[in-house]
């Protein structure tokens, strides 16, 4: 089986990256508008997709279900979805939330499976 750990974590790794990238280009471009993407960006993509590849670690027993490989592809693109759709609301001026919505409902399916793997393989 795939080991979810390290998957999640390098996807984690390059959102941070690209979080201080624009971090970065906010400071200096003095662009603040875009300060709630790079919000998505650290938190949605480097905090909360590390946070699953250190718990698949400390837990392997997870990486031996077909559920990590859904859980890995809805979180990744639920993450990926709020930042689009973070970057959306911003250049709408606030008026475009639909991808943001739905971003956060499918990352919220992924916590969901993520906490039905804790709570039926993590004492195995």
């Amino acid at each position: 089986m795939i080991s979810f750990d390290r998957a999640f974590v390098l996807v984690g790794l390059a959102w941070l990256i690209m979080g201080m990238v624009l971090g970065f280009y906010i400071a200096f471009a003095q662009q603040v508008q875009f300060v709630q993407v790079h919000v998505a960006m650290m938190l949605s993509g480097f905090v909360l997709l590390t946070a699953y590849g250190l718990i698949y670690r400390a837990w392997p027993a997870l990486n031996e279900t077909g559920l990590g490989h859904l859980q890995f592809w809805v979180a990744t693109i639920a993450a990926l979805g709020q930042v689009f759709g973070a970057l959306q609301f911003v250049l709408s001026g606030g008026t475009a939330i639909t991808l943001v919505a739905l971003a956060s409902a499918l990352a919220l399916l992924g916590a969901l499976i993520q906490a039905w793997l804790f709570l039926t393989r993590a004492a195995s």
